[in-house]
């Protein structure tokens, strides 16, 4: 039996697992994402070893991270990852680990796994929205990830928020940098602030989601602000790409009452008001970017 590992790298964390040939996870494992780049390296190559012990042999590997790829030479542009501008990621990997490495957007991986298996099979057009620390996009469309000229399809999360007002919380500089631009809008850190904006208290995204379960009045009052700025953010990607489905994977994916509040308020700032757009959750929910990084490293 051959076995895939898969690396989702992001802001905080180092996310990361082991699949058989049949897609089965054997372990996964995170770590925290280090700000010094040989200290990233030697986080990632503890993971592979963790992931080769597990399945007895040295896995083929794919990566998926939270920025821009460049193919070509193997470089990424990641503004919430700053140790790894201008570095030679990819063979600095594929040297720490003795093996060939995939690399890709985080984005992309999750819009392949969940259009080929997950929430948008059967869909021509897959969207494949990430909201966790940052926000990201991949676009797939009949079965193939489409990355474009540069990598750059998909890269919702440093565009403009469009039809931005003092509501949407405050504006904070972003390493693209804009102020207030999507990534920094309708991100976990976003939610914070907005939290903190709404009501003068400090909680992380993940709590704040906890209480407005409970029936927190204030919790609920703040999400439904967060809503109307996501549905937003949304018409950025459907008058880009009009897909037929938006699939969103990330910290921020299980959000209470996201999949139909959004879709309710995206037609007050569309040129189309009738949309059919479909706007689900991931299948595998956190575990996409991590599932698809396997999939391009097999």
């Amino acid at each position: 039996m051959s076995f895939s590992i898969g690396l989702d790298i992001g802001g905080t964390k180092i996310a990361g697992a082991v699949f058989d040939d049949k897609g089965e996870v054997l372990t996964q494992n995170a770590v925290p994402t280090p700000t010094d780049y040989a200290d990233f390296l030697a986080a990632c190559g503890e993971l592979i070893s963790e992931f080769d012990k597990a399945c007895k042999q040295k896995a083929k590997i794919g990566i998926g991270i939270a920025g821009m790829i460049d193919s070509k030479h193997g470089t990424v542009f990641a503004p919430n990852i700053p140790c790894l501008e201008g570095r030679p990621f990819r063979s600095d990997c594929e040297k720490t680990f003795g093996r060939a490495v995939r690399v890709a957007n985080d984005a992309d991986c999750a819009a392949l796994v969940e259009a080929c298996d997950g929430a948008g099979q059967g869909y021509r057009t897959v969207f494949g929205l990430i909201m966790g620390t940052g926000v990201g996009g991949g676009l797939v469309i009949d079965g193939k990830i489409f990355e474009g000229a540069h990598g750059l399809a998909g890269e919702i999360g440093h565009l403009p928020l469009p039809f931005r007002d003092a509501a949407d919380g405050p504006l904070v500089d972003c390493g693209c940098g804009q102020k207030g631009c999507i990534d920094k809008s309708i991100g976990g850190p976003a939610l914070a602030r907005l939290y903190k904006a709404m009501t003068g208290k400090q909680a992380e995204a993940e709590h704040i989601a906890i209480r407005a379960r409970e029936g927190d009045t204030e919790a609920r009052r703040v999400l439904d602000q967060f809503y109307t700025t996501v549905a937003k953010a949304m018409v950025t990607v459907i008058h880009s790409f009009d897909p037929d489905i938006i699939v969103v994977s990330g910290g921020l994916n299980d959000l209470p009452s996201l999949y139909n509040e959004v879709p309710k308020r995206w037609g007050r700032y569309a040129l189309c008001k009738a949309l059919c757009t479909k706007f689900a959750a991931a299948k595998y929910g956190a575990i996409s970017g991590i599932r698809g990084a396997a999939r391009i490293g097999r």
